[in-house]
């Protein structure tokens, strides 16, 4: 398995750049259906899990913030009350007041000579670029996901509207055998099997309904919407959708490096190598300043003549603490390694899904060409059993039949397109929205 080198240079901040771009959601105009369009922007722009995704970025920044103030020194203020009570006999001649005031100010500031802070800023600012690559998987998960939903809905609406059609032939035809079996054209047999037909292409059409309203309840929730307006949602039937873009031959095995996870996972190896140098530095000593000056009224003078001040510069080294140091140094190795495991397995993961996603995409393509003639020649024996009708060559049932057998080729080539459709979505997944 090649390890692409494939780290991050930089990344601009998702507000500043446009969704669409961000996302690629241009590749979505290839189906050219303006609802679709609206939908996926609707996603991008009131899914919660975006939302989310969008506050972590504010709440990582200002971690990092937390770390760059590390750098600074610290300064404190404190008022105190000193009630004093001191020996006459021990400080003869003193102006030591027994009630007093003390007014200090504490400086502390550890030396980052190692630059440990500024590597820990270094991981605060990869914290920051994984959450918006963060936002960029969810939003690349909802504007897929809210595809998906749509496409499916359009594709039910359809096979419902053919389903109806079915429905309404099976019911005269068990209505023409009910006719039949009065004058003794036909057994009762006949009769049952013709409305166990009918039965099951009501029940048929009854699931259909109910997988149209889990996919539109889902496809609401998606977009931000009331699962009480329903009704109000514009969806395209899926024969006036055609795909126009291009039917990828091959890709190449960097195109996974285009993926939000692949990228984050880099970061972690990034992270994890600084956590070693950050152990690396913990065998050195510390070095720290602290600066004292006090005001008081200890003294009659309250004035600078009266402050007390010191300032002490010094190094300290841990000599023993359990092998504390040791360990983390090796933990934050063996973290590393696994970094680099984890990276190389989402690596073959994100290869094996590409892969599957390119060959469903070409076999089911495939299958879409061979729906396109059954549907072809379906139409045409149709047309020809029309015709036989109306010159009165062939029976009513008999084109009833055909009818059937003409809506069925539609509902498996709508099954087949809307499949395709899915099969595109996942590949724009898998790469990364890099189509």
């Amino acid at each position: 398995m090649k390890f692409f080198p494939c780290f991050l240079i930089s990344i601009s901040l998702f507000f500043l750049t446009s969704k669409a771009e961000a996302l690629n959601l241009k590749w979505f105009d290839n189906f050219q259906d303006p609802n679709l369009t609206k939908y996926i922007l609707m996603a991008i722009e009131q899914n919660k899990d975006v939302e989310i995704a969008r506050k972590n970025i504010l709440k990582y920044r200002q971690e990092k913030n937390l770390s760059l103030s590390k750098l600074y020194p610290e300064l404190n203020v404190g008022a105190n009350y000193a009630l004093l009570k001191i020996p006459a006999s021990s400080i003869p001649n003193t102006d030591i007041q027994p009630n007093s005031f003390i007014l200090p100010f504490n400086f502390n500031w550890e030396l980052d000579y190692l630059l440990k802070n500024y590597n820990r800023v270094e991981q605060a600012k990869l914290d920051i670029e994984n959450s918006i690559l963060e936002l960029e998987s969810t939003g690349l998960i909802a504007a897929t996901d809210t595809a998906s939903a749509y496409f499916n809905v359009s594709n039910l609406n359809k096979q419902i509207e053919e389903g109806k059609k079915i429905l309404n032939s099976n019911k005269k035809i068990y209505e023409a055998y009910k006719k039949m079996l009065k004058i003794g054209a036909v057994n009762i047999v006949d009769v049952n099997l013709k409305e166990e037909i009918y039965l099951n292409s009501l029940n048929n059409l009854n699931n259909l309904k109910k997988q149209r309203g889990v996919f539109l309840t889902n496809l609401a929730y998606l977009t931000g919407n009331s699962p009480y307006n329903l009704d109000e949602m514009e969806i395209t039937p899926i024969d006036k959708i055609n795909f126009k873009g291009n039917y990828p031959e091959n890709l190449v095995g960097s195109v996974i490096c285009n993926r939000p996870d692949i990228k984050k996972l880099e970061n972690e190896i990034k992270k994890a190598k600084i956590d070693i140098t950050i152990a690396k530095k913990d065998f050195l000593p510390k070095i720290t300043i602290i600066g004292l000056m006090s005001f008081s009224t200890i003294v009659q003078n309250f004035g600078w003549d009266g402050v007390f001040a010191a300032l002490v510069a010094g190094a300290t080294q841990n000599i023993f603490d359990g092998g504390k140091r040791i360990f983390n140094f090796k933990l934050s190795k063996v973290e590393y390694e696994t970094k680099i495991e984890n990276y190389l397995k989402a690596d073959l993961n994100a290869l094996k899904e590409v892969n599957e996603s390119l060959y469903t995409l070409k076999k089911d393509y495939e299958s879409l060409l061979n729906g396109e003639k059954n549907i072809n020649l379906a139409e045409i024996n149709f047309n020809k059993a029309n015709k036989m009708y109306n010159c009165g060559k062939s029976s009513y049932l008999d084109y009833l039949d055909e009818s059937n057998v003409y809506t069925n080729s539609n509902i498996s080539y709508y099954n087949l397109k809307n499949q395709n459709f899915i099969n595109l979505i996942s590949l724009y997944k898998a790469v990364g929205g890099e189509l």
